[in-house]
């Protein structure tokens, strides 16, 4: 005899399935649209196989502290990234084109959870799934999970830690300070001061009239000791390894002075932040103003401030962002969480029939619409690139390879092989210094000048993101191959 269920017993696996749905199915779909095409897109710059070659010097040296590329060590950037492309390449024994792209896949998903997190908390579970899968499908976030860059994981490092901010401060739960200051630290081995931002923002948004200076209530000593002990070493170890020069030129130049906005005043100041907001919150982005002007009105009706938070967020990000000198898409990254916010909230507000039915309708349509865009732009992306002028049947294995305004790194990679990059104009036949022996592969934009000054003969062809390239011998050397 076969006992029967209680309704009880019934209705709490109901709810319990009713629960954790959502949260499964926005799960599965973000691994749908990250992962389907895992692997397919060829590395074409030098940012995009700078880590993955970090990652081969770690696993083929196992110098974990100061991994090398053309064999100095690597101090611009901390070595968090690289370290985990090449555990991520440890199961395999090699960094691969697809092994490279662990990391920023699962950030993404990370930054998917994360946001999922701050909305359910401060609003609601259907905001929370919202913002999600809004997060998730923003141009960045879908795009640049596919490089095997830092960016997307000091994105999903400052939601994390925003969302320790958002426990702390709405929760009470004065622990998650310790969090927020430790993913600070994270942030920092990651992409560096970069990872400051999440602090600038809590601060701006602490700053309230009628709380008080924010210095005790974000126990911004004993968080400020704990960061500089978890960014120490790596000052420590880079002055050992690089000295004056480590300070002069890499924390100065390429940390600070390369982000401060010099030069004369051009309306690009402007036009550019807005521009790169815009492209990479798509296609998303028409609906921001909408949700900023909702959120302000929002927080004026209830000032209970969970609004104040995004749209702070928001504004401290694009402001420090866009005053800087350098503009590239990725900085903005850290804009997709609380932009994705906002517009959820919005579109909650909204009175609408039949807004499930809508929600699923719009969801369906952008995943469709990435999933053929994305297998569409592999396609174009991947035809820009061929190495194949440097294969082992036109290039000696024991004769150097010298790249000319050519991306030796994204040559490096792919030949597995050193390769060296050369100034245009270096070892002119004309100056009384003896060119490198070895094979060139010469931008075919400064080819002219190499064939004019120099005893080589063209021997093959080739193109790297959609750049040509003529690979060159000396005229001895392309004789000895005939």
């Amino acid at each position: 005899m076969t006992a029967t269920p209680s309704p009880q017993v019934d209705g709490r696996w109901r709810r319990r399935l009713a629960r954790y749905a959502g949260p499964s199915t926005l799960l599965a779909v973000g691994v749908l649209l990250l992962f389907f095409d895992f692997g397919a897109r060829v590395l074409a710059t030098n940012d995009e196989t700078r880590f993955p070659m970090l990652a081969r010097d770690i696993v083929a040296r196992g110098d974990w502290l100061l991994p090398r590329l053309g064999g100095l060590p690597h101090l611009n950037k901390p070595p968090l990234f690289a370290w985990l492309v090449a555990l991520a390449a440890w199961p395999g024994g090699a960094v691969t084109q697809s092994s490279a792209l662990w990391p920023s896949l699962v950030a993404a998903v990370g930054v998917l959870i994360a946001t999922s997190w701050i909305g359910w908390r401060l609003w609601s579970r259907e905001i929370g799934l919202a913002a999600g899968f809004i997060v998730l499908t923003t141009h960045g976030i879908f795009t640049l999970a596919r490089a095997p860059m830092p960016d997307m994981m000091l994105c999903f490092v400052i939601t994390a830690a925003m969302a320790a901010f958002v426990a702390a401060e709405f929760s009470g739960r004065r622990l998650s300070l310790a969090v927020f200051y430790v993913l600070l630290g994270v942030g920092f081995w990651t992409k560096g001061l970069a990872a400051l931002l999440a602090l600038a923002i809590v601060v701006v948004f602490s700053l309230h009239p009628a709380r008080g200076w924010p210095v005790r209530r974000l126990a911004l000593p004993a968080g400020l000791v704990l960061v500089s002990l978890m960014i120490a070493p790596w000052f420590v170890l880079g002055a050992t390894s690089g000295g004056e020069q480590f300070v002069r030129e890499i924390v100065m130049i390429d940390w600070v002075l390369w982000y401060l906005p010099v030069g004369h005043w051009r309306w690009r100041v402007i036009t550019e932040p807005i521009g790169q907001t815009l492209s990479i919150l798509l296609p998303w982005s028409p609906l921001l103003p909408f949700a900023v002007v909702s959120a302000v009105g929002m927080e004026a009706k209830t000032g209970v401030r969970k609004a104040a938070l995004l749209l702070v967020w928001l504004g401290v990000v694009f402001v420090l962002v866009g005053a800087s000198a350098q503009q590239r898409m990725r900085y903005y990254l850290p804009l997709c969480p609380p932009a994705a916010l906002l517009i959820a909230v919005w579109y909650h507000q909204l009175t609408l029939r039949h807004r499930k039915v809508l929600g699923m309708t719009i969801a369906a349509l952008v995943v469709a619409g990435l999933i053929v865009w994305q297998t569409a732009d592999d396609a174009r992306h991947n035809a820009l690139t061929n190495l194949r002028a440097l294969d082992p049947r036109t290039v000696k294995a024991d004769t150097p390879i010298y790249a000319v305004d050519v991306p030796e790194l994204v040559l490096a990679f792919y030949l597995d092989r050193p390769v060296v990059a050369l100034h245009t104009d270096a070892a002119s036949a004309s100056d009384g210094r003896t060119p490198p022996i070895g094979y060139f592969a010469v931008a075919d934009r400064v080819l002219p000048r190499w064939l004019d000054q120099r005893p080589v003969a063209t021997i093959a062809t080739g193109v790297v993101n959609g750049q040509g390239f003529s690979v060159l011998a000396p005229e001895s050397l392309s004789r000895r191959q005939r």
